[in-house]
Order: C-alpha cells, then sequence, then structure tokens
C-alpha cells in the first residue's frame, strides 16, 4: 500500500519543513491542513497511512478529535509533532495508541530518524519518557488538558462549556480540579506555573 502522510499544523514553515524531510524519504504523497476542521474534512476525503498531528491548532486542541480519529479510522498510524512536554502528555497519548511523539525543540538529526521510524512503523515506547513527577500538569485528565487549553488563552466558564457541549458547573469542578491539581492559587499563578513548565497554549 502506498504510504500517504497527512500534516495537521498551524505553523506553514513546519508544514513545509516536514513536507521536504519527508521527501527526502521517499513519501511522495504528503498533504497538509492547518486546523481541526479541516483535518477531519481531508480525512474524509482521502484515505492516509500516516498522521503528523500537532495537539494546539487555532480552532482547539486536537485531543478533543484524536478518540474520533481513532474510532473513525483505526488503522492510520500517527505521530504528535509538538512543543508540549511528553511527560504532561504522554499518558494519554499512549491510552490513545500514539504510535510516536516528536518535540519541536528537537536537532534536525532527532527529527529526521524520529520521522523516518515512524513511516517504518516504528512504534515509540513511552513508559520511560513520561514518569516526571515534578511537572504538576502531568496529573491532569484528558478532559482536564482540554478545558486548561481553553483557560489559559482567557475564555470564560460560559464560552468553555459551549465549545466542550459540557455544563456549566462541570466545567466549573474541572476548572477547580485543574487548580487543586496543579496548586495554583490564582489565574495568574496558574498562568505562571504554564510557562515555568513550558505548557504552550
Amino acid at each position: 500500500m502506498e504510504t500517504k502522510v497527512l500534516i495537521a499544523d498551524d505553523h506553514s514553515i513546519v508544514r513545509m519543513g516536514l513536507s521536504a524531510i519527508l521527501n527526502k524519504l521517499q513519501v511522495k504523497h504528503v498533504d497538509e491542513v492547518s486546523n481541526c476542521a479541516q483535518l477531519m474534512q481531508q480525512l474524509q476525503a482521502e484515505t492516509y497511512t500516516h498522521l503528523i498531528l500537532d495537539i494546539i491548532l487555532p480552532d482547539g486542541n486536537s485531543l478533543e478529535i484524536i478518540e474520533n480519529i481513532n474510532n473513525l479510522y483505526p488503522n492510520i498510524s500517527i505521530l504528535i509533532h509538538s512543543m508540549q512536554p511528553i511527560e504532561v502528555y504522554g499518558k494519554i497519548l499512549k491510552k490513545y495508541k500514539i504510535h510516536s511523539y516528536l518535540y519541536k525543540g528537537v536537532s534536525e538529526h532527532e527529527i529526521n530518524y524520529h520521522l523516518e521510524s515512524f513511516i517504518k512503523g516504528v512504534t515509540m515506547n513511552f513508559s520511560k519518557v513520561i514518569e516526571n513527577d515534578e511537572n504538576p500538569f502531568s496529573t491532569l485528565a484528558v478532559r482536564e488538558l482540554e478545558v486548561l487549553h481553553y483557560l489559559l488563552n482567557g475564555y470564560r466558564t460560559k464560552e468553555i462549556s459551549t465549545m466542550l457541549g459540557l455544563k456549566m458547573n462541570t466545567i466549573s469542578t474541572i476548572k477547580s480540579v485543574i487548580f487543586d491539581k496543579v496548586k495554583a492559587e490564582s489565574f495568574t499563578h496558574l498562568l505562571q506555573l504554564a510557562h515555568v513548565h513550558q505548557i504552550s497554549y
């Protein structure tokens, strides 16, 4: 079967770079999208063997659609390419059977190595890289990370409840859990903690 790769990232320079590396790896079919809505439309329009996916996209957090992607396209291999810390998202990605994770800050050599391994079907072992008790955000569950994304972007409870299709009191409860887990004393403190622990939003 021909290798077909879809790249979902909101930065054109990143998509161009990944496409260039994939072309060197003899991958002839590479398509690009820049947000969640385009991603779902493209997956419906064409069959892909591999998906390279950023976590934070302009119209939402891709965690909100990964489970849906797994259910609709169970044969697609997924690599997460992100600035988000692996210790925060590793357990969740493992739960969703994500095949690999590539941090955007690594060297060109490492990018080439990980992309080649991904295309060849080498599955990453998350067990050794997700254990980090020093990062308080690593204790957050999937839904809590989704709410955190909107919180850090300045959305209010009512707006978040509308976007995630949840009741306002549910969002309020999740917000309280987030503050409790990361030991944030205020919203400003939450922003500071996110910055210290390299949580991009």
